[in-house]
């Protein structure tokens, strides 16, 4: 067989790119194998640090956390990194790598921040200070978000330190402070920066996997909406003797109206909650069947629940996922102490959180809920409505995205199997604000699992996935570093803002 000159010199080149290019990748899985002690001593650095963004208090640790990221940052051999302010008291902290202005760009996303701690005695161990024990470190932020964005800063280390770079795809870092209390100087902050954000697409280092060995991609997070509802009906408490039945009181009265948001069925009364939610898909219900939920498990054995419950005519992962709900999150009113204290209480205050689907919007929620009060008003009293400032739209993936499927080859090299496509009923508020202000699709790609117990006391990460973790961002990025400048999609723009 003939082949000529050129398509030798061709596939010689070929070859030698795919030597290259494997040879770069055993590179850095090299490099992170040999650093895995020191890489969980980072982590036990990080989790230390109580940068917690509920509280301010804790505005010092924040600001701590966020210069510790920045040297971590610096030390992985990212460039151009810097500690920068938002509208609020909490920065982000940004580096990048640009291998080419041509090349395509990945931004990378995760948080520094972490919720409250409490309740501090039902903690084994203190959450700021870690502690590994039987496979797992303990602490708050171990899983959410510090072990998530940490090793993939560590697996960008490996790629440009110990794989030889980057050839054809930039890589941009974006850790945030405000996550934990959704994020509300962040589209501000996106829109201000967003020459300097600009990408191809979006990978979130927040979020996890199904099991060890059930990889997952989730294709979509709620959205979410808060309010206050305080009912005042007198100057002060009164005598319940003395007045009970002469004047209205709060506690029922809001009790009522919060009772007339809902119907017997477990669906929300308030019109217009359900207009903008969209079908149920058979390719949704195919995600479902495949992920084959055991509610038993997962609610009863899992959280305790007498049974499961909610909207007629939904599964529970239907519910969770792709449904909307409203939820009583907090009430308060009268005596609730030790012994009885017989009085009409002057106020009753309770607390409204809604998780959206996709197409709905949080301000649109917050009028249908504000416009239900004001015509179910109760009588005799003063009803005021407060926004929390907890509003997030919801995001979703399209499956088809060239960005998933690549992930989805890494990570049945990793976990060693077909990942399940999922959605979450929680918020993160950043996806969908870098669909909106960025113009780019974010893949969610971390590895807490649902045991590490984030938000709760004894939040733990399990260490072999935090290293599973860090190898899969490492493969991945070798792998949309091999796409070149005209991979899926097409020409890459100019994204270095150098």
């Amino acid at each position: 067989m003939h082949v000529s000159r050129q398509a030798f010199a061709i596939w010689a080149f070929a070859l030698q790119l795919l030597v290259s290019v494997s040879a770069d990748l055993e590179g850095s899985l090299a490099y992170t194998s040999s650093r895995h002690d020191s890489y969980v001593k980072e982590l036990k650095e990080i989790v230390s640090i109580p940068s917690v963004s509920a509280q301010s208090a804790h505005l010092p640790d924040l600001l701590e956390a966020a210069d510790w990221v920045k040297e971590r940052l610096l030390s992985a051999g990212l460039q151009n990194v810097e500690i920068l302010p938002t509208k609020g008291p909490r920065p982000v902290v940004f580096g990048q790598y640009i291998s080419s202005p041509e090349a395509r760009t990945v931004l990378i996303y995760g948080h520094y921040d972490v919720q409250p701690p409490e309740p501090l005695d039902k903690w084994t161990s203190g959450p700021f200070d870690p502690e590994e024990r039987d496979g797992f470190l303990y602490g708050r932020g171990a899983s959410d978000d510090k072990g998530g964005f940490l090793a993939a800063v560590q697996a960008v280390e490996a790629v440009l330190r110990g794989g030889g770079g980057l050839r054809a795809l930039n890589v941009k870092v974006l850790i945030e402070g405000e996550e934990e209390v959704l994020s509300p100087h962040l589209e501000d902050f996106l829109a201000a920066h967003a020459s300097l954000l600009a990408a191809d697409f979006a990978l979130s280092a927040d979020g996890g996997q199904v099991g060890e060995g059930r990889p997952s991609l989730t294709l979509g997070y709620r959205g979410a909406a808060g309010i206050e509802v305080q009912v005042d009906a007198l100057a002060r408490d009164v005598h319940s003797g003395m007045y009970g039945g002469a004047v209205q009181n709060p506690v029922r009265a809001l009790a009522q109206l919060l009772g007339s948001m809902f119907n017997a069925d477990g669906s929300v009364a308030v019109r217009g909650f359900y207009d903008r939610v969209r079908p149920i898909t058979q390719a949704d219900r195919d995600d479902i069947l495949a992920y084959n939920y055991d509610e038993d498990e997962e609610l009863k054995g899992g959280v305790g629940a007498v049974e499961a419950y909610g909207e007629e005519g939904f599964s529970s992962l239907e519910r969770l996922w792709l449904r909307p709900t409203l939820e009583i999150v907090g009430f308060t009113g009268g005596h609730t102490g030790e012994g009885m204290k017989t009085i009409v209480p002057a106020t009753a205050v309770a607390k409204l959180a809604a998780r959206l689907v996709a197409d709905q919007r949080p301000g649109e929620v917050v009028a249908l809920l504000e416009a239900h009060i004001a015509a179910h008003h109760p009588p005799a009293c003063n009803v005021t409505v407060r926004e929390m400032g907890f509003a997030a739209n919801p995001y979703s993936l399209d499956r088809a995205s060239p960005v998933l499927a690549t992930a989805a080859e890494v990570l049945r090299e990793v976990l060693g199997a077909a990942p399940l496509h999922d959605r979450c009923g929680a918020t993160i508020p950043a996806l969908a604000a870098f669909q909106t202000l960025l113009g780019i699709d974010t893949v969610p790609f971390a590895f807490a699992l649902p045991g590490d117990g984030p938000h709760a006391p004894d939040e733990r990460v399990k260490l072999s996935m935090f290293h599973k973790g860090r190898e899969a961002y490492v493969r991945l990025l070798h792998r949309l570093d091999g796409w070149g400048e005209s991979g899926p999609g097409g020409p890459a723009e100019d994204r270095s803002e150098l």
